[in-house]
């Protein structure tokens, strides 16, 4: 008998093991109503190479997973379909993980699925939300009721029915716990899971939330005509927003004790553009026009209603690196109207000039589509046990990040006001200093948040301190509240160059506070 060591005999059991998921999947069957499937299996190290409008995949790095594509029927009668997917690994972690789309965005989000899904050991699913587009593409939704309806809630919840039976059938037990991960629009989707569908998610992780839509695709609009037209005498070109940000951290860089271009409250930050006002003989790409200036007054101020009525946050200062490259830098404003003209006033040809305050309060109460979630209600979810932790950019070129600070306030004051929850059991809010929208920027932005890892960012490890989904996972299933985040900004906003420096995160209102010694570590702060 030949002498088989102990590694040759792990080998032999991990491929008899591959080949029974192998069969396992290709052979799978489930009868479920209006639902279409087709199962691919791919072993470990194979070759995955998927794209949809959302996003792409081309990877060997996977462990082995079993594929299967959904075509779900959302409405008999108008014959709507969503595309999904469900991905389960051979080595599960008995976790079910939802994501959520970008933008206006119909497409299964196969990076969430590879990196943030099944390559951590979840069973995960993406859906198109009912349509194929890009972010910046709404016209699926014109005159269609039923798109509006998938976007908003519908192809999303019957592709978590989907996810979930399946994910039991295949396994042959039931899920130990479920999650939600997702970033903008996706943190949208998570808020309106929480509050329509309770008992579906034991934990949801939301970052910079799109929500309310109507809102901001209205400030959107609203921030892009402070500038607009191009070249009129408030314009401020993509090239002189680097002059700003110079300005910027001059003025307000070092507020926290630490010189790293980066504002960790800019609410403490009292920014004047007159520092750079332009005089009669000034270079004037060096400088602010008083055009200029007003905008750049207007842009950084808190929109209201004539009345005083609060309708969206402003943009804040340490931003302006990617403001550069956002909707107030381009001659034409690409998402909100496409929210307007399409789900709104059912018209490819309406002008955004045109746009009121009064269109806002209307939208608001018709709610086309279901899409927003306009309550602060949390209680079924919060009563339920459910756990819901917030992430948002100080630096959030697409969403103010006072969207989320009104949020969090607002829940939380709603849930103290009306129940004996104290919602800091539930929710925690984590401000980001120094990131863009959902990653990247001059802060310490690595936290595990989705599609990060895709993006060349992850966390410095899997673990609560560090990531911030297994930091949800150790809250529901430990009881562990997380009371500080460990991130990292890598060189160039990739991993692969290295670690330029860490930062705590605090839950707010708590923040990270300097105690001396190496800025470059996140040991030299704490959260007070």
């Amino acid at each position: 008998m030949p002498n088989i060591t102990h590694a040759a005999l792990i080998g032999v059991v991990a491929a008899v093991g591959a080949t029974a998921w192998k069969d396992q999947c290709e052979g799978f069957k489930a009868h479920l109503p209006n639902i279409a499937i087709k199962p691919t299996y791919y072993p470990a190290g194979s070759l995955v190479n998927l794209t949809s409008p959302s996003s792409s995949v081309n990877t060997n790095k996977l462990p082995a997973f079993c594929r299967l594509a959904l075509t779900i029927t959302t409405n008999v009668t108008s014959g709507n379909q969503a595309l999904t997917e469900v991905w389960m690994p051979d080595g599960w972690n008995n976790r079910l993980l939802g994501f959520g789309n970008g933008g206006l965005s119909g497409g299964v989000v196969y990076s969430s699925l590879s990196y943030d899904g099944v390559q951590q050991g979840y069973s995960s699913f993406s859906t198109n939300t009912g349509h194929q587009s890009s972010p910046i593409n709404g016209s699926w939704a014109l005159n269609d009721v039923n798109a509006q309806l998938d976007f908003g809630f519908r192809a999303f919840q019957l592709s978590y029915q989907a996810a979930k039976t399946l994910t039991e059938q295949y396994y042959g037990k039931p899920i130990g716990k479920k999650y939600y991960l997702g970033c903008s629009t996706a943190g949208r989707m998570g808020l309106v899971e929480a509050q329509r569908y309770p008992e579906d998610f034991d934990g949801i992780v939301v970052g910079s939330p799109a929500n309310p839509i109507a809102r901001l695709a209205a400030w959107n609009i609203y921030q892009g005509r402070q500038v607009l037209p191009v070249n009129g005498t408030r314009w401020i070109p993509a090239a002189m927003w680097p002059v700003i940000h110079k300005e910027v951290m001059k003025q307000c860089d070092g507020i926290d004790g630490v010189m790293d271009d980066v504002i960790d409250d800019p609410r403490q930050c009292n920014f004047r553009p007159e520092a750079i006002a332009c005089g009669p003989s000034s270079d004037r790409t060096t400088c602010l026009t008083l055009g200029q200036i007003s905008a750049l007054r207007a842009l950084y101020t808190d929109w209201h209603s004539n009345n005083g009525t609060f309708l969206f946050s402003r943009f804040e200062p340490g931003g302006e690196l990617a403001y550069a490259t956002s909707y107030v830098s381009g001659p034409n404003i690409a998402l909100g109207p496409e929210y307007w003209k399409n789900v709104v006033f059912s018209d490819p040809n309406w002008d955004y000039n045109t746009l009121t305050v009064d269109d806002v309060f209307r939208a608001i109460e018709r709610n086309p589509g279901q899409i927003d979630n306009h309550s602060f209600n949390y209680t079924s979810y919060f009563a339920r046990g459910g756990k819901l932790l917030h992430y948002a950019g100080l630096a959030d070129q697409t969403i103010s990040s006072g969207n989320s600070y009104y949020l969090y306030n607002s829940v939380s004051a709603f849930t103290k006001e009306n129940t004996n929850l104290d919602p800091y059991d539930y929710y925690r809010f984590f401000p980001v200093p120094g990131m863009y929208h959902c990653n990247g920027g001059t802060g310490a932005s690595a936290l595990g948040g989705n599609n990060q890892r895709s993006g060349g960012m992850p966390p410095l490890s899997v673990d609560p301190a560090h990531d911030i989904l297994a930091a949800m996972v150790d809250w529901v299933e430990n009881g562990n509240a997380p009371t500080q985040l460990i991130a990292a900004k890598y060189n160039n906003n990739n991993v692969t160059q290295g670690v330029q420096f860490t930062r705590k995160l605090c839950p707010y209102p708590q923040k990270g506070v300097y105690q001396g010694g190496d800025q470059n570590s996140s040991d030299s702060f704490i959260c007070a």
